[in-house]
């Protein structure tokens, strides 16, 4: 990544490939990074014990993984681009989902 950064080399990151939000077009060149096995969800607590609305997500763990995750909190992540997309790829998308919820950027911290 560093030596793509000081070559100006794109960088594409790669999900679960559901091409739901787009897909890998390279169309100025790069590489193409796939983020599949970044997979972890830290939940985090205040000092009470009582869940955090923010969680810290790897680019690979998939929309159904993080909510199975979260579920014991009573939280849910309710962004759903309409597959089992991966957070990574949502946030490289900027992903939507239906008018019924916030789109992705509005569950970004």
């Amino acid at each position: 990544i560093k030596h793509c950064a000081a070559n100006r080399i794109p960088v594409i990151p790669y999900g679960a490939g559901t091409s739901v939000e787009g897909h890998v077009n390279a169309i100025h060149g790069g590489i193409c990074l796939d983020m599949n096995q970044i997979c972890f969800v830290e939940a985090f607590e205040n000092e009470d014990g009582i869940p955090d609305a923010v969680a810290k997500v790897g680019a690979g763990t998939t929309r159904k993984s993080l909510n199975e995750a979260l579920r014991h909190s009573g939280m849910q992540f309710v962004v759903d681009p309409g597959a089992d997309a991966t957070i990574g790829g949502m946030v490289g998308g900027l992903s939507s989902s239906s008018l019924r919820f916030d789109p992705l950027a509005n569950n970004l911290d």
